[in-house]
């Protein structure tokens, strides 16, 4: 398995090829089920994917996704999931996800929340001023973690995270903005400094870090920014070309992630 690379195919794919035990942090952020592009929150929607199937069938997809980081991880490696739920949580995605990772044995470490410090649909009241069925905009997502087997990092390693930054990382609830999608000519990309903070705070320097659904390589961005290897797969060619783009300026460009 090369390092360094993002491939353009189905994790499914990509999963068959890493070897049992290989991986020792996945962070990823799954489509979310939603229907971007055609939703009246965002007309902005994947090039390749279609975001509005059955719920069933999307969890099963994604169930059947993280079984395979499952195998490819390392005793006590770690898995992030960022996701967000549907209809202003009234499809709690977040839990049918925890509910099928535990069943496979992976051991929740925490739940983060996410405040993405975005409120552009304020507006979505439901019955404004009637208790009948008020809405509940969401301004937040979830960052679901868990251990494999275990909630303790196994082996030992080395790195450089300062106390400061420790601490900044380890309250459970993050506060910074989501990313602007015409930076990332993605829909949906999460800011560097999520995938970023989760690394450090969470797996040794030089590690191997995943991302199934890989997009436009924010990711990879921040794996290489702690200093570890990524692996990605991603089933947009254009996707793969824009974070090929994408990677290259942020080693040479200090001032990129200088808010990291």
């Amino acid at each position: 398995m090369e390092l360094n690379t993002i491939y353009n195919e189905s994790c499914l794919e990509t999963l068959k090829r890493i070897p049992d035990g290989f991986l020792d942090i996945t962070v990823t952020s799954p489509p979310y089920n939603v229907n971007l592009g055609n939703n009246k929150y965002n007309d902005f929607g994947y090039d390749e994917y279609n975001d509005n199937i059955p719920f069933g069938e999307y969890i099963d997809m994604l169930e059947e996704c993280f079984y395979g980081v499952k195998r490819a991880t390392k005793e006590g490696g770690r898995c992030c999931i960022n996701i967000g739920d549907a209809k202003n949580g009234k499809v709690m995605t977040h839990v049918a996800i925890s509910n099928f990772m535990i069943g496979m044995g992976w051991v929740p470490i925490t739940t983060i929340v996410w405040e993405k410090q975005n409120i552009s649909n304020r507006t979505s009241w439901g019955s404004f001023r009637s208790p009948v069925n008020p809405s509940f905009p969401t301004p937040f997502e979830y960052i679901l973690i868990f251990g494999n087997g275990t909630d303790r990092l196994q082996g030992e390693g080395s790195t450089d995270i300062s106390k400061q930054e420790f601490i900044e990382n380890s309250l459970a609830i993050w506060r910074f903005n989501g990313e602007n999608s015409s930076v990332t000519d993605h829909p949906a990309a999460y800011p560097i400094k999520l995938p970023y903070r989760l690394i450090r705070q969470l797996a040794w320097s030089g590690s191997v870090v995943y991302d199934p659904f890989m997009g436009s390589g924010t990711t990879a961005i921040a794996a290489k920014l702690a200093k570890c290897s990524y692996i990605g797969s991603e089933i947009s060619a254009h996707y793969c070309d824009v974070a090929k783009r994408r990677i290259a300026p942020y080693f040479m460009q200090q001032e990129l992630f200088s808010d990291i």
